[in-house]
């Protein structure tokens, strides 16, 4: 199908920007505005970082390594580390947690305020939002067209008339900065850079970049494109097209919510609408009423459905095609229907559910993806030798599991951590106190390997 266009770069570069462009990427943004206010600039900022170049860098490093899938690129450290990784990061990324957060977001936001919270509705909007998904997912071959060529340019349109209106009729100036919680990723006021840090984590877009790039990888090589540095230079091109268009509606979207905080009543430094407190899809709701009127909340609806919608097709392509790969008995239409009904379950669970039991995983998968990155951005340093692979992702492994033992933990109540190893990873552990100590681990890990490799197993 992309060998009728002229441009193939382009489809491709809208089909991507669309497939990481979920209900999150319109409702995290939303919310890191309206709390930094005059801090706007730091923390979108530092969202983009996370939000923007790490999905850029994982597509990437999947074009130039030469490998389509996760789990290749995990190899070096064993083989069924690589195994456990990718299938941990598809389940993820597919029907546990993304591809349901995206019906039980859309709902919430689009649907929930027009037609009520009432079983059947959910019923029958899971039906038609999932049904799409699934014949949007079951063709994978003609994924870019649909996508590309014309979900994306309507997707863009509409989002576009609640931006302009915004910069036209200003609800108000940049408010005053403030702490959405106590925990780092909510403080906007005292740290409002990394406060966006993290809040780019809730997009999972840097783990679906490794999940999407064989769907970008596949739709330029439909264009004819075989060799692995041209294929490399496209995938880069697209991806660079759709972080384009990420940064535009991030840092529109983000001024929306900066500007919008005379919308609702402040009670105890919160937010509050109707004495709930607010999330990113209260605060585009209300700013397209305000903006827009009644009208703006069915736009609101279209652009959060189709946001959605080609999120969630897109992680049921690319999470059937790994494992069709992974069980080529089982046929990429049978996993596809699996994987459907399965978030269609999970839907039903309701968003908050869904983003609380999300949270440990991101930050266990956040690093360990990261690592694994730089491990193939730099591995000519070392000759991909498998030692530095170990040492960093073991060394990475230890304090993302912390993280993750730590949220689960204080979430649930089930069990506690002892007080001294709290005190180890987050006071003695730099960066520990913003959930980032593993960065430190990552890069004792990583130069613990590279002398092993230099000064051992170089010339052996």
């Amino acid at each position: 199908m992309l060998k009728k266009f002229k441009n193939p770069t382009l489809i491709v570069g809208f089909m991507l920007f669309a497939l990481f462009f979920g209900a999150g990427n319109l409702t995290f943004p939303a919310f890191l505005g309206l709390y930094s206010g005059q801090h706007f600039w730091q923390a979108i900022i530092g969202f983009c970082i996370t939000g923007i170049g790490l999905p850029l860098l994982g597509v990437t490093a999947v074009a130039f390594s030469g490998h389509e899938i996760p789990q290749e690129l995990a190899r070096p450290v064993s083989k069924w580390y690589a195994l456990l990784f990718a299938a941990i990061l598809y389940l993820s990324i597919g029907p546990f947690f993304a591809i349901p957060r995206t019906g039980a977001t859309s709902f919430s936001i689009g649907i929930e305020p027009i037609f009520g919270n009432s079983l059947l509705v959910r019923i029958i909007y899971a039906l038609i939002f999932f049904g799409l998904s699934y014949f949007l997912a079951v063709k994978p071959s003609q994924i870019a067209d649909y996508i590309g060529k014309y979900l994306t340019p309507i997707l863009i349109s509409v989002l576009g008339i609640l931006i302009v209106v915004s910069f036209i009729n200003p609800i108000g100036g940049l408010g005053e900065p403030r702490n959405a919680s106590e925990t780092i990723n909510n403080a906007f006021k005292d740290s409002p850079f990394v406060a966006g840090l993290i809040q780019g984590y809730g997009t999972m877009d840097a783990l679906a970049s490794l999940a999407f790039a064989i769907l970008v990888i596949n739709a330029i090589k439909d264009h004819g494109i075989s060799e692995k540095q041209e294929v490399g230079q496209n995938v880069v091109k697209s991806g660079l097209i759709a972080c384009f268009l990420l940064s535009l509606v991030y840092v529109f979207i983000g001024h929306i919510g900066a500007t919008s905080q005379s919308l609702f009543t402040l009670k105890r430094g919160i937010f509050e609408l109707y004495g709930i407190q607010v999330d990113g899809g209260h605060i585009l709701n209300q700013s397209a009423a305000f903006y827009l009127g009644n009208l703006g909340q069915t736009i609101l609806s279209v652009v959060i459905f189709l946001a959605c919608l080609t999120t969630s097709s897109g992680l049921i392509t690319a999470c059937s095609e790994f494992f069709h790969h992974l069980m080529p008995k089982v046929s990429h239409v049978t996993w596809v229907s699996v994987f459907t009904l399965m978030s269609t379950l999970f839907y039903f669970g309701g968003l908050s559910e869904i983003v609380k039991w999300s949270t440990p995983f991101l930050y266990l998968l956040y690093p360990l993806t990261i690592a694994l990155i730089l491990l193939v951005f730099t591995k000519s340093f070392f000759a991909n030798h498998s030692f530095v692979y170990q040492t960093t992702i073991v060394a990475t492994f230890i304090a993302s599991f912390y993280d993750f033992a730590s949220t689960l933990g204080s979430m649930t109540g089930f069990f506690q951590l002892p007080d001294a190893m709290k005190h180890f990873f987050t006071t003695v552990v730099p960066l520990g106190q913003y959930n980032m100590g593993w960065i430190i681990f990552t890069l004792i890990g990583y130069l613990i390997g590279l002398s092993g490799y230099h000064f051992y197993f170089k010339n052996k």
